[in-house]
């Protein structure tokens, strides 16, 4: 007699998304400047884990699964941007929407006109709470690199917020 499976892939799924969809979604829209393109990547994201699962991919840790997620999310907004020349922007009152307080509003819009390699590790770094160590091993990056990239970011945020007053 055949066992119901109780901890279906399509039941992880949903699991995985009530767990990290948000932070999923917030990455790649900062990342893509639009709903539209964020959306898409996060369930871009949630199939290539669906894939991973079917092929018998198991993580060590929970966070070894969010890195993971966190990796492919960032990489998939990387691929879809080499694609576009022009992608759009995103009015104020729509990006306003997507902002816990409204004090981050004028950091968030400065963020978002920054080169796609600073704010990436910005975000991840002062968003979502992660070490260069970590973000390094995320992005496939040297620590020294993404202490640079957060040097540099910083920097261009600190004059275009200046600019703005």
């Amino acid at each position: 007699m055949l066992e119901k499976r109780t901890d279906s892939p399509d039941q992880n799924v949903e699991e995985i998304f009530r767990t990290y969809g948000n932070m999923l979604y917030r990455i790649a829209f900062v990342m893509m400047k639009n709903v539209f393109d964020a959306e898409d990547v996060v369930q871009d994201t949630l199939i290539k884990y669906m894939e991973q699962r079917e092929r018998g991919k198991s993580f060590e840790t929970e966070e070894h699964r969010k890195a993971w997620l966190i990796r492919v999310d960032s990489n998939l907004c990387k691929n879809r941007l080499r694609f576009y020349k022009n992608h759009p922007k995103i009015s104020v009152e729509q990006l306003s929407r997507y902002y816990e307080k409204e004090e981050d509003t004028l950091l968030m819009d400065s963020l978002l006109l920054l080169p796609f390699k600073y704010r990436e590790v910005l975000l991840l770094h002062y968003v979502e709470g992660y070490q260069g160590r970590e973000i390094a091993g995320m992005l496939g990056l040297s620590e020294s690199a993404v202490r640079k990239r957060l040097e540099r970011g910083r920097e261009k945020l600190r004059g275009l917020l200046q600019e703005t007053g």
